[in-house]
């Protein structure tokens, strides 16, 4: 996950080529390690836009910070190290919050010692603001989760949620975070205490997802789906979406699990196919354990799920 301290933020993709731009202009084309830029609405913001007005935004603190030391010189020369430790911080946070987009791509194409290596010591710097090392926290704690540390980025997750506010997306994020760390560790009724505590479905495009993919990895976690709680036509557009995406082969799988509980197997093969075509999740059996076990059994008992499809022939 890719951060502006003032701006939207921007979240890595679950599934990037070194050739590929750090920032994607949509959630759709954005691929594996590419980060887009996300409002507190949830949506997708244009990185043009985003950029500008972070360019704006330097020119003008540098402005103010220069013109400050310059009539500091001129008339109160003590305040002169006031403007220049002003400046500096600015400058370190800016170099901070890189880093710790850095981070997100490297977690993001499943790489934990580096994206520990750039997120640490932005979570443990005295200096930067709270919300940047709250941030870095976040990345730190994907990193123990990609390692199997579940509980202890569960715990890192929690103590970085507080110190951020709740008006910010990123905070919102967080409990999507938290329900997928618990239903990997089997802790399906707390999951669910938060998952229901989020309310209904967001509207905003990346929270819409986040919930989606939370939401079925809690039902495949628990052994099936609710009566009522996952109509036909959801469950379609939510296959829709992972064909729309390139990096949406968890979606996908979760609809493959989601059509072989309905004993609708067309579906089913059809959804599992299209996920071998886009990028994931690379370490599946940690961060979705009962997915992975269920993918297992089910091409045991399907094995003609990694051929061909017909139609490609």
């Amino acid at each position: 996950m890719a951060d502006d301290p003032k701006k939207p933020v921007a979240l890595a993709a679950p599934g990037t080529a070194l050739t590929r731009p750090m920032i994607a202009r949509d959630l759709d084309k954005a691929g594996k390690g590419q980060l887009v830029y996300v409002g507190r609405d949830g949506e997708v913001k244009d990185p043009a836009g985003v950029r500008n007005r972070q360019i704006a935004a330097y020119l003008a603190f540098g402005g103010i910070t220069t013109a400050g030391v310059v009539l500091a010189a001129t008339s109160f020369p003590l305040l002169i190290p006031f403007y220049l430790a002003l400046g500096g911080r600015f400058m370190g946070t800016v170099r901070a919050v890189k880093r710790v987009n850095e981070a997100s791509v490297a977690l993001s194409n499943g790489n934990s010692l580096e994206g520990r290596a750039l997120a640490e010591p932005v979570a443990k710097a005295w200096w930067a603001p709270g919300r940047v090392r709250a941030l870095a926290e976040l990345r730190v704690a994907i990193a123990d989760a990609l390692e199997g540390k579940g509980e202890q980025a569960l715990d890192r997750v929690r103590r970085a949620r507080v110190k951020l506010s709740p008006r910010l997306i990123q905070h919102q994020f967080s409990y999507y975070t938290e329900i997928n760390l618990l239903t990997a560790l089997g802790r399906t009724k707390e999951a669910r205490v938060v998952l229901e505590a989020r309310g209904p479905i967001p509207v905003g495009e990346v929270l819409k997802l986040s919930y989606w993919i939370a939401q079925m990895h809690l039902f495949c976690a628990e052994g099936g789906i609710p009566n009522g709680a996952l109509e036909d036509t959801e469950l379609h557009d939510r296959m829709r979406k992972g064909l729309s995406m390139t990096a949406g082969r968890d979606l996908l799988l979760l609809c493959a699990w989601a059509y072989a509980q309905r004993g609708e197997h067309d579906e089913a093969t059809f959804s599992w196919r299209q996920a071998a075509d886009r990028e994931g999740n690379q370490r599946l059996d940690v961060s979705m354990p009962k997915l992975a076990e269920w993918m297992k059994t089910y091409l045991a008992s399907h094995p003609e799920l990694d051929q061909p499809d017909p139609d490609d022939e």
